[in-house]
């Protein structure tokens, strides 16, 4: 009897799956890939910056000029005491693109300076572009009763063209 019940169980088992349908369908993968040029940089420099002892949040702005004199230039806010060294604005080179018509820049809104005591916030902006250049504008946001130490960060400039 038990073999009986196995049969028809198998049975069943079979049966339920020979009705079955199946679909698919084929799925195509595609990658466009380009390969970017390096642009030659200059790098953005807040400079050397003495703050008073338990400062307020202050800030350092680093930007060039417009024409005719194009000349760098830095502003501060809040309790800093100097700036020395060198202020400077950053600038990209798109050599490919310097003969387009359409050339444009894309930079971030911002980077993250790092150091051993902590971070603090740059702003950044698009100064003026033309014949493949590009100005890049800054400004750094310094924490209250931020700790003496030396803060980096990086960021990506792409020219589109």
């Amino acid at each position: 009897m038990s073999k009986y019940f196995l049969l028809s169980a198998v049975a069943l088992l079979a049966t339920s799956t020979a009705f079955a349908t199946t679909d698919y369908a084929e799925v195509t993968a595609k990658a466009t890939i380009e390969v970017a040029s390096q642009m030659n940089c200059y790098g953005m420099d807040f400079g050397t910056i003495v703050v008073k002892n338990d400062n307020a949040e202050s800030t350092v702005t680093v930007y060039v000029g417009e024409a005719p004199n194009d000349q760098m230039y830095y502003n501060t806010t809040g309790d800093i005491l100097s700036v020395s060294g060198s202020p400077a604005a950053g600038a990209c080179v798109s050599e490919n693109g310097s003969n387009s018509e359409k050339l444009s820049f894309n930079i971030p809104s911002s980077v993250v300076l790092t150091g051993d005591n902590g971070t603090m916030n740059a702003s950044l902006s698009q100064g003026f572009s033309s014949g493949g250049m590009i100005i890049i504008h800054g400004t750094l946001t310094i924490p209250p009763s931020v700790k003496a130490g030396d803060y980096t960060g990086s960021f990506t400039v792409t020219a589109t063209y």
